[in-house]
């Protein structure tokens, strides 16, 4: 890191106000995830199809995290989105790792790995403190901590982590107070994807590294290590859970859909792809760098709009949960081929059959999906 990105980072890592902290995390997942991860030369848009993956500390999120475990840590999100099915315990780790710096004491309580999808839980204890944390601002009493200590986990100026020595950004943030007194839990989770197109598939023992970020000297000096890093074995379940992808499918309107990726694990289902047109259809595809005149364009697709009510059923015609989120963008290719591409991500469901279908409008696009317990 250089040292102009260094500074960026700290003045990020202790901003002055709670604003800045809930400007950065909204611009990572809004921005940052989108245009130095993803292989393609634009994003139009991102669809949020349930909601922004942005701080939520509301009273009615607060009170929805009832659960503990970073399966079913519900983390503001509505508890149809954390369904499990069974095997799902079995990926858990717990007590991974622990790091003292000054007067904090930082714990990595619970992580899982289901191949695609890194989630963990870690907290924040002021060891000086006589009595739990209270208060309607989290992030205020978060920032005093690491005011006081003069040190903070870079992944909170910079939304990133590393996992074996990738950097990996962070997706979703969550926070609540502990159980412990002065004590601070966070929710995080991440696809594991790194910057510039690399796509992390890990397997085996992997190590996970969020490294900290000192104010001063002096807070370094103080603490034990530079990181709270931690390894676990994943086994193979990154090629395990990972689909047979089908064969493309021609939508019978000059354009056909291919599966780049499928996943479905008993925590999360993934389906990646893309709407490629064949050139005997007529696209009048207008300059990139004309915003509205593209939007304009994209919005008289019927393959664009169709995966904004695009949803998974099985065999019976019964809709399998509820799409946790998705993005839908483009990409023009230099000699002027013109690509739809999308991303669903869906709950598991204890209601697949051995085929199901990804409806998109009237189209209903065959995907087998048989599940695997181990």
């Amino acid at each position: 890191m250089d040292e102009k990105r260094l500074k960026e980072t700290l003045e990020k890592a202790f901003p002055d106000t709670p604003a800045v902290f809930h400007n950065r995390l909204a611009a990572v997942a809004e921005g940052q995830r989108q245009e130095e991860k993803m292989p393609m030369k634009k994003m139009i848009f991102r669809v949020a199809l349930v909601g922004l993956l942005v701080l939520s500390m509301t009273g009615g999120a607060l009170a929805a995290m009832n659960h503990y475990g970073v399966l079913n840590f519900n983390a503001g999100w509505q508890e149809s989105h954390y369904f499990t099915l069974p095997g799902a315990e079995d990926m858990i780790h717990y007590d991974l790792a622990e790091a003292q710096t000054g007067g904090l004491l930082w714990k990595v309580k619970e992580a899982a790995y289901d191949g695609r999808v890194l989630r963990v839980i870690y907290s924040v204890q002021d060891t000086a403190a006589a009595a739990p944390l209270t208060g309607d601002d989290i992030i205020e009493a978060y920032q005093a901590l690491c005011e006081k200590n003069g040190v903070c986990l870079k992944a909170d100026g910079n939304g990133e982590i590393f996992v074996n020595d990738q950097p990996v950004n962070l997706e979703s943030l969550d926070a609540r107070y502990g159980e412990g007194n002065g004590e601070i839990e966070y929710w995080f989770d991440c696809r594991l994807e790194g910057y510039h197109g690399l796509k992390l598939l890990p397997e085996g023992t992997i190590t996970v590294s969020m490294p900290f970020a000192f104010k001063n000297d002096a807070a370094r000096e103080s603490a034990q290590a530079d990181a709270l890093s931690f390894t676990m074995d994943v086994g193979d379940a990154a090629s395990r859970y990972s689909l047979s992808l089908p064969a493309p499918y021609d939508l019978g309107n000059g354009a056909v859909l291919a599966l780049t990726d499928a996943h479905f694990s008993p925590v999360n289902v993934f389906i990646d792809g893309s709407i490629s047109f064949k050139e005997s259809r007529e696209l009048q595809v207008p300059d990139e760098k004309d915003f509205e005149a593209m939007e304009a364009f994209l919005e008289g697709l019927p393959e664009y709009a169709a995966y904004f009510d695009a949803h998974l059923e099985n065999a019976d015609g019964e809709t399998l949960g509820e799409s946790r989120d998705g993005f839908i963008g483009h990409n023009i290719s230099d000699d002027g081929a013109f690509t739809l591409i999308f991303r669903y991500e869906n709950t598991p469901s204890d209601k697949y059959t051995d085929v199901n279908y990804l409806c998109l409008g009237d189209w209903r696009v065959p995907i087998p999906m048989a599940y695997k317990t181990k």
